[in-house]
C-alpha cells in the first residue's frame, strides 16, 4: 500500500463526518445511505434501525455477510478535499451498547436518557464492515495527488 497524503484512522476519528454506504436491495437495486458510525478494531461500526415490514438492505448485507461500500470524504475546496473510499464484508454484531453510544456520541451535542433508550431498543441493530479493499486519497488545492490503494485487510489503513 502506498502511504495516505493523510492520517487515516486520524480522518475517520473527526467529529460529525458521516459515512455514505451502499448496497444493493434484495431485488437488485443499488441501495445508498448516509449514516453515523465509528471506526474501531479494524472495522467501521453502524447501528441501524429494523424498519418494520421493509428490511433494510444494509441489515441484510450484513445477515447475509455480503460486501458494502462505504466512503468518508469532506469536501471543502480548495484545501480540505479527502477521501477513504473502502469495500469489505457487513456481518451483524452482537448489541454493545457502550460501543452505540460512541457511534451516537459523535455526532450528537448532549447525550440524554431518549438517546440512552434509542440506543438500547431491539428496534435498531448492530452491524460493520471489515475495509478488505479501498483508497484514501487527499486533493489539496484540487491538483493530483497519490492515491493510496489497498487489496486486502492486511494492507489496509487498520493494519498499523
Amino acid at each position: 500500500m502506498t502511504e495516505a497524503s493523510f492520517a487515516v484512522q486520524a480522518f475517520l476519528d473527526e467529529p460529525r463526518l458521516p459515512a455514505s454506504v451502499a448496497t444493493t436491495t434484495g431485488r437488485g437495486n443499488p441501495a445508498l445511505a448516509m449514516m453515523w458510525f465509528v471506526a474501531e478494531e479494524g472495522r467501521l461500526w453502524f447501528h441501524t434501525p429494523v424498519a418494520g415490514d421493509r428490511p433494510s438492505p444494509f441489515l441484510a448485507a450484513a445477515r447475509a455477510n455480503r460486501e458494502v461500500a462505504v466512503m468518508v470524504a469532506t469536501f471543502d475546496p480548495p484545501d480540505d478535499v479527502r477521501q477513504v473510499r473502502m469495500t469489505g464484508p457487513a456481518r451483524l454484531e452482537t448489541k454493545d451498547l457502550a460501543r452505540v453510544r460512541r457511534i451516537y456520541e459523535r455526532y450528537v451535542p448532549e447525550w440524554s436518557p431518549a438517546w440512552t433508550d434509542h440506543a438500547a431498543s431491539p428496534a435498531a441493530l448492530l452491524w460493520s464492515m471489515s475495509p478488505d479493499r479501498g483508497m484514501a486519497v487527499a486533493y489539496p488545492g484540487l491538483g493530483n495527488h497519490p492515491v493510496s490503494r489497498w487489496s486486502n485487510a492486511a494492507e489496509g489503513p487498520f493494519s498499523a
